[in-house]
């Protein structure tokens, strides 16, 4: 390990060491309330930037649509160039297509935007990038891009320009241009102010809500929780008040406000000419344990009022291209990686894909009463299909029994439960989210049960029982793949409409058994080339469907 790597990290490891035993053994009672304190919420989900570097095809189906159907997350934050054109859009966008088949919400904001000074008039650099959301909006038929922003946190010539140099009359100037021809081109697609970070420039926020509130259709900002380490308690509280003051400034101008961007401890170093950039914890003993620091502030973010959240980000971005600053940059941030061939998932993807799941918008939030307040709770009703949704963080070491009550809500099913215990990480090769470990009835409107210490359990009503349809019409072909002998799978589309992804399963013998051992890939695909069989016996495979409760076809 580079030695200045090993400085940086002892810290680190050794930050995490004051969390107190909380040796607490009744039982605690929570009580979701009929008082909804968020009459919308649009859900938790991603920044993306993966569209931006070309991946092939086999990636799009196997690793990042596949990820993206099952943590269906309703809201995403996507970045475009102003330099594209038409060419650049189709070649980045195709890969995106997911979005519209889960109905992700898009928030869309620019990178790049150095671009908008080699223009002489600022008016024919809005008409060009106006040019181009038209261009997705209305011919590939990203109709679910709702909010734009000019530039990512407030930066033009370098990060957060438009704060150093005190130009936030010139950000206001460009975001009327852009108001003007979206209202021009009847686009109805909102302008967000200002997407600032960290806290320390939200006064940022509080400057446009008092400037340009009329051009304004949504407030935003971002934050890293950069001052917290993983088992400081007083983080939560911290960061619900954050919340609140974003959500009420929105609220005051009867907007709403979304948290663009939001991640755990940053950790940047150089090491052989290369900028890395990503969570510092990456790689380290603690790893495990930011997926309920993250899982915490996204309970803050739902019971603090805001619309909705995207995590930074969905998967590794393998490489920017050299800048003043940095040099050649590498990003590692995301809930998986994105190396040569390695796409394993990091601990966090089994935390944030359970709120992204479940959590998701459109959504009704409770008010709940907890009488500990080291149980942090968050209660919604999904508004397109009624179920019910509760995530409980214990921020205990040891389990704690709980009573979780409903008033007056009308619940007629048994909730699952969830479970992410980052003592026993449930990780997959291919993805695939951990399955429920049990089900819970209620008595009357209540039920009892133990959260495991330090972890994160979501109940939830949020699923059907009937398994998909049987995969029909499997063959397997054997052909020469990138130069390779393969077996070439390929079977009819399973048509349900709650039809999630395929597993292939592979044995030496004909009846192939539905085991971990036996899985060879997960796809969104109705083809799969097996590459792995030069000098080998012959292989039998099966595939069967997932649908979007984790059921598995026979």
């Amino acid at each position: 390990m580079n030695n200045k790597l090993l400085l940086f990290l002892i810290p680190v490891l050794l930050g995490c060491t004051g969390h107190q035993d909380n040796l607490k053994n009744q039982t605690s009672t929570i009580l979701v309330t009929n008082l909804v304190t968020n009459e919308k919420y649009g859900g938790i989900g991603f920044h993306v930037i993966f569209h931006t570097r070309n991946p092939t095809q086999w990636r799009y189906e196997q690793v990042f649509a596949k990820r993206w159907r099952e943590l269906n997350p309703s809201f995403a934050r996507v970045t475009d160039s102003p330099k594209w054109g038409k060419k650049e859009l189709d070649d980045a966008f195709r890969y995106l297509e997911v979005m519209k088949n889960t109905n992700t919400e898009i928030y869309l904001t620019s990178f790049g935007v150095s671009s908008i000074n080699e223009y002489a008039d600022e008016s024919d650099y809005v008409k060009k990038e106006v040019d181009n959301i038209e261009y997705l909006i209305q011919e590939k038929g990203f109709d679910n891009i709702n909010y734009y922003c000019m530039t990512n946190e407030l930066s033009v010539d370098e990060w957060a320009s438009m704060v150093k140099k005190n130009e936030l009359d010139r950000f206001k100037r460009i975001h009327q241009l852009f108001y003007d021809e979206f209202g021009r081109r009847d686009l109805d697609v909102k302008l967000l102010a200002t997407d600032a970070s960290p806290f320390q420039y939200w006064h940022t926020i509080e400057w446009a809500a008092e400037n340009m509130d009329e051009i304004t259709g949504i407030y935003g900002g971002h934050h890293y929780i950069n001052s917290y380490d993983l088992d400081d308690l007083s983080f939560y509280d911290f960061f619900l008040d954050k919340m609140k003051w974003g959500s009420n400034l929105a609220k005051d101008k009867n907007k709403k406000f979304i948290m663009g961007e939001f991640g755990p401890k940053q950790g940047s170093f150089f090491m052989d000419s290369v900028f890395y950039d990503g969570l510092i914890y990456n790689n380290t003993p603690l790893e495990p344990y930011v997926g309920i620091q993250i899982a915490e502030a996204i309970l803050a973010q739902i019971n603090g009022g805001i619309y909705a959240s995207s995590y930074w980000t969905f998967c590794d971005i393998p490489g920017i291209p050299p800048s003043r600053e940095f040099g050649y940059r590498v990003n590692k941030w995301g809930v998986f990686k994105w190396y040569f061939d390695d796409h394993t998932t990091r601990p966090t993807y089994y935390a944030l894909g359970l709120l992204t799941r479940f959590f998701r918008g459109p959504a009704e939030v409770y008010s709940v009463n907890s009488t500990d307040s080291l149980l942090r709770v968050s209660a919604i009703k999904n508004l397109e299909n009624g179920s019910h949704s509760i995530a409980v963080i214990n921020r205990h070491r040891n389990p704690q029994p709980l009573e979780l009550s409903f008033e007056n809500h009308m619940i007629n099913k048994d909730f699952r439960k969830y479970i992410y215990d980052p003592e026993n990480i449930p990780f997959n090769y291919f993805g695939d989210m951990q399955g429920h470990i049990k089900k819970i009835s209620l008595s009357g409107n209540h039920f009892t049960d133990s959260v495991p210490g330090y972890s994160l359990v979501v109940y939830t009503t949020n699923y059907d029982e009937e398994p998909p349809a049987r995969v029909e019409g499997l063959q397997v072909t054997k052909k020469e793949v990138d130069k390779r002998d393969a077996n070439v799978l390929t079977w009819n589309a399973n048509m349900e409409y709650d039809f999630c992804y395929y597993r292939i399963y592979r044995s030496l013998n004909e009846n192939v058994e539905i085991i971990p051992r036996n899985q060879i890939a997960s796809t969104v695909s109705t083809e799969h080339a097996d590459k792995r069989i030069r000098n080998l016996p012959q292989y039998f495979y099966k595939v069967v469907a997932v649908d979007k409760s984790g059921n598995c076809s026979k």
